[in-house]
């Protein structure tokens, strides 16, 4: 096993450095050393799970854990932070265990364990790391650095009800150094991401490689006067299909493919770049900005869940507020084009752009809009009470639409409101990094929703209508919810009961229409202010559809128990 990620060296040195100079750093420090200073929280869960009429959908146990942890000594501030669940085989349902650790001493920090870390959005953005990472900023210089886990391995599994993709290990690299000043930032980022071959064995019914990449990127944020601002940033990735493949001669090799002599390209690889240009123009109360960006088809990162390349886009935007700041407009819009380089029979140019608009004529009513297409990445999750238990897909959403209007019926002591949401999305899948166009989905949801709350008696009612609208891949269906919940609190706020009951009128094209009913009650008792316990339970009953998917009954339990501390303790 091979991993082309040169500038680990570096990465190491510096992270050595880091460990050395904290006992120096906690030297200097002329604050009372002889205290600790303690805070944190800790939850411990335990679900219970049965099923009637089908099989199982999850274990009949599994745990949970979640602890936090904030020490603070001689002016070294360590926050740590642990979450566990257990898994299992046969439903390949979540499973994780996250530990990490961020001591920071000043302007020096020290990330260890489960952690994140922004750089940029054509380099690191928006995915977590295990591994070990630090953030160095004296003054006007900083440096910050990463190494670890990107995604961990997950052998192919043709007997997982969930039936998720496998993936190989991914290792990742990353390096930010950059000069900050008032009205002022330029920096430069390295990043490399690099597929274990050998963490799984080769799939036999998805075909995917292990692949490789590195990216290095410069970003420059300036301010030109009292009211322009202007920001920049250009990338150039090299990508590596299949890492296993022959590599390139030194003829065939050069900066845009070997970045530096820090990445090994080979026959599988493709480079590009991506930049983008944004100018501000900022007034008291008004704002416009004009923006430009272009990825390149070569252009990967694997620092993200996913990234669009082959792609251009015009846009100009404005802000403003009117009517003494009752009413908020922000309007952004542009030209989006594709298939840059005509490598393709067909591209696409179209117009795109996104529309937000809040207004509060008074106390009593609230109104806001917006409306997106631009394309954007996200996590659905189907909207059937009966489908597959956590039934995500990763989804790139190409059309977004949502308003809402609130009415507060009453006053601030005993408020009531009556809210209307309407939302609308069209998406398509993602799967192996590859937007299937050919399984689109859409979403409307529209929901009428009233709230009512009696303080002194600590009780809050709610009642809500919802309809859904789901167009997923071999699933079209409509579901119609009635809702109604109750929230009551006894012994002075001490002891908070729940209970809700929705039923869900199901029509489906492919297993006909249903009926879901699903009962869901719970209690939490604060003892103490520290110590918390509490129990939910939910029932779900489905009766009607067809023979392929028969009627059925579940129940799910919860017991937690929750500790919240804090103090100092006196050391010597």
């Amino acid at each position: 096993m091979r991993y082309p990620l040169k500038p680990l060296n570096w990465f190491s040195l510096v992270t050595c450095l880091m460990l050395i100079q904290f006992p120096a750093l906690q030297g200097q420090d002329k604050t009372d050393n002889r205290s600790l200073k303690i805070s944190g929280g800790l939850r411990l869960s335990n679900d219970f799970y049965t099923s009637n009429g089908i099989d199982p959908r999850r274990d009949a146990l599994q745990w949970r854990a979640i602890a936090n942890l904030n020490l603070n000594f001689a002016g070294v501030s360590a926050p740590f932070s642990l979450a566990f669940s257990d898994g299992n085989q046969e439903f390949n349902l979540p499973s994780y265990t996250f530990v990490g650790i961020s001591p920071t001493y000043k302007w020096a920090t020290l990330h260890l364990g489960d952690r994140s870390l922004n750089y940029s959005k054509y380099t690191l953005s928006g995915i977590n790391f295990r591994g070990a990472g630090f953030e160095i900023r004296p003054d006007k210089f900083y440096v910050s650095g990463m190494y670890g886990q990107l995604r961990r391995a997950r052998a192919e599994d043709l007997n997982s009800q969930q039936m998720l993709d496998p993936s190989y290990r991914r290792m990742g690299y990353g390096m930010k150094m950059g000069y900050r000043s008032k009205g002022s930032e330029y920096s430069v980022i390295l990043f490399g991401a690099d597929d274990d071959d050998e963490s799984i064995g080769q799939p036999v019914a998805t075909a995917i490689t292990p692949a490789n990449n590195a990216i290095i990127s410069g970003v420059v944020r300036q301010k030109l006067g009292k009211r322009v601002s202007a920001d920049f940033e250009l990338a150039h990735s090299v990508y590596n299909a299949d890492r296993r493949a022959e590599d390139l001669s030194d003829a065939d090799t050069g900066f845009g493919n070997r970045i530096f002599g820090l990445f090994t390209p080979n026959e599988t690889a493709i480079d590009g770049n991506a930049y983008r240009a944004k100018l501000n123009y900022g007034l008291k109360g008004f704002n416009l900005e004009g923006g430009y960006e272009r990825i390149e088809r070569g252009f990967r990162t694997l620092g993200a869940l996913f990234f669009l390349s082959d792609a251009e886009y015009y846009t100009a935007g404005f802000s403003k507020t009117f009517m003494k700041n009752k009413m908020t407009l922000f309007a952004n819009g542009g030209l989006e084009r594709t298939n840059l380089d005509d490598f393709e029979k067909n591209g696409t140019r179209r117009l795109v752009g996104s529309l937000n608009l809040s207004y509060i004529p008074n106390e009593k009513w609230l109104f806001t809009t917006s409306y997106s297409n631009f394309e954007n990445t996200t996590r659905l999750k189907t909207f059937d009470p009966s489908t597959i238990v956590d039934s995500l897909i990763l989804a790139q959403t190409t059309q977004a639409g949502n308003a809402m209007a609130t009415y507060n019926i009453s006053n601030r002591e005993n408020p009531s409101s009556l809210t209307l949401v309407v939302s609308y999305q069209q998406a398509s899948s993602i799967i192996d990094d590859v937007v299937q166009d050919d399984a689109k989905s859409q979403f409307f949801n529209g929901s009428l929703m009233y709230s009512k709350t009696q303080s002194l008696q600590d009780l809050r009612f709610t009642a809500a209508l919802n309809y859904n609208q789901t167009e997923l891949n071999m699933l079209n269906n409509s579901t119609i919810s009635p809702t109604v919940g109750i929230t009551k609190g006894f012994y002075e706020r001490k002891l908070q009961t729940t209970f809700r009951t929705t039923y869900n009128l199901i029509s489906s094209q492919n297993r006909g229409n249903s009926n879901v009913l699903n009962l869901t009650m719970g209690a939490t008792y604060l003892y103490q202010t520290d110590h918390s316990f509490s129990f939910s339970t939910s029932f779900i009953n489905r009766t009607g559809g067809s023979q392929e998917f028969p009627s059925f009954s579940e129940w799910y339990g919860r017991l937690a128990y929750g500790y919240r501390f804090g103090g100092n303790l006196r050391l010597y």
